[in-house]
């Protein structure tokens, strides 16, 4: 199901909610951040984070600590207190590489399966609650002295740091010499081990216990500081790849509709979707920034800018110019959102633009059917007119001869009256003048009504209807001097230069006599209609084309002419460039039709002298033949 403008600016509105609620929580999270950066090394022992949620309770030392940073810190103590060091983890698993091991522990005891096992529950057993309070006691597995603290997060046991691996006296140790046959170790390599072990005193071992215990607290300190800030960075990110998803749920869903969508602050573009940039042309970079009401076209420019400024839904129809100067009709639609911590408003402006041409044509058609029809109904009235003409007019053409005879015989008698009483009136005329007027009187009468007669026929045989198939051999040049009568005044009326060149002998062609002639009227009357003044000129030509036996019939005119990108469609339906002055375009679409009816051709071209050339070429009857 298609989603419409107004589910979708409701999902957008409903993502930019979101957005903003991820945003604040975000700079509340950055705000926590910060203050555990701050927190420094003021606690005098780390605050218990037991309440911490089950899933952060597998954390380790070397999630929390650069290792790196740690491992030199542990040399450093070693080297300088001369001890051995290690940072194992509450199992006695070792994080750190060992720092200063003696030889016995390091290439020994820790190289048979057993030593190993010890060395490590020793290390496991410095665990304590208390990392200020040092633990110092014979090593579990080799018997040296051995010290260590305890490194917490919080009540949270992560690390234990051991150091050692000294010998208290100089005097052998028997029970320790034991030891290596109990572990399966080479006991002339233990021995000269064991003696390589450098000597501390308790009393000096214990110091450098303390000060352990110092560095470990800190530590402590540190891990319990670190570990809290990780959260707050790790909540952060959480909101912010949340805040993310959201971005791109509304980037695609922006995208993803045809509707131009912007969000604006009274009026300025703060972002645009994808289809802004595609229907207006403009990149997004060129778009922010610009007020919207400036994407209208002026004369609609106050109207955006009003509407835009408002609160609350606004819905109206506007004209907006694209980039590329094209004009488009766009229909609004406007609410108040929040956007990046701010009230602000959503514009989504869809391209009606074809709809609004499509009612447009759709009323055009309507109202060029309804001419149509009038000029269907015109030629069944002119029809039924040329009748009623003809009925009277065949009453004078009967009774003018008569009128003729009449007068003819009554002269001698007049004149014999003249010759004795002189001048005299009839009809109120002298006799003098009238015996000369009335002759020619009477025969321009009989000229009038055999003109009127051949014009109504001439309207008759043009609106009379019939049947397309009835085809019968047709002169060409008889069909155009048939029809110049019934333009004689259109044409006095345009031009003063007519001109009608028709060749001689020209063979006849297979056709519909009517419909040829109302072929011809429609290109002369376009002729004539184009003429910019009486000065132009219409011309006539007839001809035949023997290399391709046709009959052409050519009307030319040096009038304004037809722009060249419009000669494919003037013969389209309703295509016409006088809709302003009644024309249907209609005319030359059914002249078109009639002349494919006929197997001929109807083209139009620029006349070199200005204005067009209308051609149209018939298939010649040569011997019967067509």
């Amino acid at each position: 199901m298609p989603v419409t403008a107004e589910r979708s600016n409701d999902a957008l509105v409903s993502l930019h909610e979101e957005i903003a609620s991820l945003q604040e929580r975000i700079t509340l999270l950055e705000a926590e951040e910060m203050l555990w950066k701050n927190i420094g090394q003021s606690c005098e022992f780390p605050p218990d984070i037991s309440a911490l949620p089950a899933e952060n309770s597998h954390f380790k030392f070397e999630n929390i600590f650069d290792l790196s940073a740690i491992q030199q810190i542990q040399d450093a103590f070693a080297d300088a207190t001369d001890v051995a060091s290690i940072i194992t983890d509450p199992d006695g698993r070792p994080i750190t590489k060992p720092s200063g091991f003696c030889c016995l522990c390091n290439d020994v005891i820790r190289k048979t399966e057993m030593g190993l096992k010890n060395c490590m529950r020793s290390d496991a057993a410095f665990g304590t609650l208390n990392p200020l309070e040092p633990i110092m006691r014979p090593c579990l597995s080799s018997g040296l002295l051995d010290g260590g603290t305890s490194i917490y997060v919080g009540k949270r046991h992560v690390a234990n740091w051991i150091i050692g691996q000294r010998r208290t006296s100089s005097e052998p140790d028997k029970k320790i010499i034991a030891y290596a046959k109990a572990i399966g170790a080479d006991e002339e390599a233990y021995q000269k081990a064991y003696e390589d072990v450098p000597i501390m005193s308790k009393e000096q071992f214990y110091k450098v216990c303390k000060a352990l215990c110092l560095i470990a607290n800190q530590l402590s300190t540190l891990a319990q500081q670190n570990y809290l800030q990780a959260q707050a960075i790790a909540r952060r990110q959480q909101a912010e790849h949340a805040l993310r998803e959201s971005e791109e749920r509304f980037r695609q869903l922006s995208d993803s509709t045809f509707e131009a969508i912007f969000i604006h602050h009274k009026g300025t573009i703060l972002e645009a979707n994808k289809a802004a940039t595609t229907l207006f042309g403009f990149t997004r970079e060129e778009l922010i920034g610009t007020k919207i009401y400036a994407l209208a076209v002026p004369e609609y420019r106050e109207a955006v800018q009003a509407y835009s400024e408002q609160s609350g839904n606004v819905w109206f129809q506007g004209e907006f110019a694209c980039k590329t100067s094209q004009s488009i009709i766009g229909e609004v639609q406007e609410r108040n959102i929040t956007f990046q911590g701010r009230n602000v408003r959503v514009c989504a402006i869809r391209n009606i633009t074809q709809r609004i041409q499509s009612e447009l044509a759709a009323k055009e058609k309507e109202q060029q059917l309804i001419q149509a029809d009038k000029m269907v109904s015109l030629g069944v009235l002119v029809s039924g007119v040329a009748h009623e003409i003809n009925n009277p007019n065949s009453f004078m053409t009967m009774n003018l001869p008569l009128i003729n005879d009449v007068w003819q015989g009554i002269t001698p008698i007049l004149e014999e009256y003249y010759k004795e009483n002189g001048d005299f009136l009839a009809g109120g005329l002298e006799y003098s003048s009238l015996r000369n007027e009335l002759p020619n009187l009477v025969s321009r009468m009989q000229d009038g009504a055999a003109r009127i007669k051949g014009i109504v026929n001439n309207l008759k045989d043009y609106s009379r209807v019939e049947p397309a198939e009835l085809m019968w051999d047709v002169d060409i040049n008889d069909m155009i001097r048939s029809s110049l009568p019934l333009l004689e005044k259109l044409i006095s009326m345009h031009t003063n230069t007519f001109t009608a060149d028709l060749a001689e002998e020209l063979p006849p062609v297979r056709g519909n006599r009517q419909r040829l002639s109302q072929v011809f009227i429609n290109l002369l009357v376009n002729a004539c209609e184009a003429l910019n003044c009486k000065n132009d000129s219409v011309t006539i030509t007839s001809a035949y084309l023997a290399e391709s036996n046709l009959v052409g019939i050519s009307v030319a005119d040096t009038g304004s002419g037809i722009p060249e990108h419009l000669l494919s469609k003037i013969t389209d339906p309703f295509f016409t460039t006088k809709r302003d002055s009644g024309g249907t375009g209609l005319g030359l679409s059914v002249s078109s039709a009639i002349v494919q009816e006929h197997s001929g051709t109807l083209q139009f071209f620029p006349n070199p002298a200005g204005g067009t050339i209308a051609q149209l070429h018939l298939p010649a009857i040569i011997g019967g033949d067509s």
